[in-house]
């Protein structure tokens, strides 16, 4: 036996979408193991779990143990997968010209949510109104609605706007932009998010250290809920993936890359959002608030086989009704929502980071189409003034055209 001093720090941890359960994928994005570069000094693997089992025979002997036998490895938790968000490089933005790149968020935020639409953007052929434009002729099938887009109208900075409905190359989307776009301004598609009606799929995640080529771990089958952590105003914001795994092997020797690499994600930014609590959204009108949480939590239920490898074949998301997703807000004291909270009022909630300016600013995007009050307004203390907090839960969007899960979604997410 030999003892090797690694230092914890210096490793590589990687992550890929499962196309079959339980087997590391080895294909092409987001099928394939794709270095990402998470947040903090915790190990990711450190919670490999196979359970003994004690064998409790009648015995003679009241020390007359037994040795216990191996049980299945599906009790295994992995630390959180946690990473700062960032803004998107130039490159792998959605513009006209632009190509999907392989992000890791998309990774876990596919895995998260279940649906994704990620194509390449477009320019404005014509321009009808503030809320309607053309997009190049045979473009129109790149958009959706229910998703995210940004619309940089000539120097203007770029506008955020939701698809309301596709009819050929001719997009109406909400809200309303500052005025109406011209013939070739940029219409910048993000990587759109949300959950999917069939949602059954899983992760590998593989971690390796610098200082000794045996001690590479992976866990298949993993499967987890997402959260976003958003901060303080001022500091880093985040999100988790805290993860179950079906299976793992080693620690031992796996082949896998340790070199240096270069993060594919830009910058990491400080958090300040503009955040929009409206019966009908205006993009000029912010709402001035203290802190903002968005939660939207999975539950996965195992199906089992005892033919499938550690008995389980797949995984299913099985979260829903009667809460799918919650939001909270924390603003200064209004006595508006205590009636609005009687009179069961819905509310458009949207929060928009933009990171950068000018052309090549990038955008993350959370919404709740339709944000319903579910609790009396709470009053709390901020250092002496009197705040409210308002506690929300996402209900199935009825104002886009469309029958997907997009356009029925009760929580959307979108960047670039």
């Amino acid at each position: 036996m030999s003892q090797t001093n690694i230092n914890a720090r210096e490793r590589a941890t990687y992550v890929g979408l499962e196309s079959a359960f339980g087997v590391a994928p080895s294909s092409t994005f987001p099928n394939v193991m794709t270095r990402v570069f998470p947040l903090g000094d915790a190990l990711i693997l450190d919670g490999l779990a196979q359970e003994m089992l004690p064998v409790l025979d009648e015995r003679v002997r009241r020390e007359d143990a037994i040795h216990p036998v191996h049980g299945l490895k599906i009790a295994t938790k992995i630390g959180a997968l946690k990473c700062l968000l960032k803004a998107t490089k130039t490159a792998a933005q959605l513009s006209a010209s632009g190509t999907p790149g392989s992000l890791t968020p998309r990774i876990l935020l596919t895995h998260a949510f279940g649906a994704e639409h990620a194509l390449a953007g477009s320019t404005v052929a014509t321009g009808t109104s503030t809320t309607q434009f053309d997009v190049q002729a045979g473009l129109g099938v790149n958009f959706k609605p229910g998703t995210w887009l940004v619309v940089f109208r000539g120097s203007a900075e770029g506008e955020p706007a939701k698809i309301v409905s596709v009819s050929t190359d001719t997009l109406v989307v909400t809200p309303a932009l500052g005025g109406i776009p011209s013939s070739t301004d940029v219409v910048r598609n993000l990587y759109n998010y949300a959950g999917a009606e069939s949602h059954s799929n899983s992760l590998t995640v593989q971690q390796a250290f610098v200082g000794d080529s045996t001690a590479q771990v992976q866990a298949t089958g993993c499967h987890g809920s997402i959260a976003f952590d958003l901060p303080e105003f001022g500091k880093l914001p985040s999100m988790s993936l805290p993860l179950a795994a079906a299976n793992f092997t080693g620690p031992s020797s796996q082949s896998f890359n340790v070199a240096t690499a270069s993060d594919e994600m830009g910058a990491s930014f400080a958090w300040a959002p503009s955040v929009y609590l409206a019966a009908s959204l205006d993009r000029a009108v912010t709402v001035p608030c203290e802190g903002v949480t968005l939660e939207h939590s999975n539950t996965w239920e195992m199906v089992r086989d005892p033919a499938a490898t550690q008995t389980v074949a797949t995984v299913v998301n099985t979260a829903g009704r009667p809460t799918t997703c919650k939001a909270t807000i924390k603003l200064r004291f209004d006595s508006s929502y205590v009636p609005a909270f009687t009179g069961d009022t819905a509310y458009h909630f949207v929060v928009v980071q933009k990171v950068g300016a000018g052309a090549t600013a990038s955008f993350w995007i959370w919404e709740l189409p339709v944000a319903q009050l579910v609790a009396q307004p709470k009053l709390s203390k901020i250092g002496e003034r009197l705040h409210m907090e308002l506690s929300f839960e996402g209900v199935q969007d009825t104002a886009i055209t469309g029958a997907d899960d997009f356009a029925l979604a009760t929580f959307r997410v979108a960047f670039g």
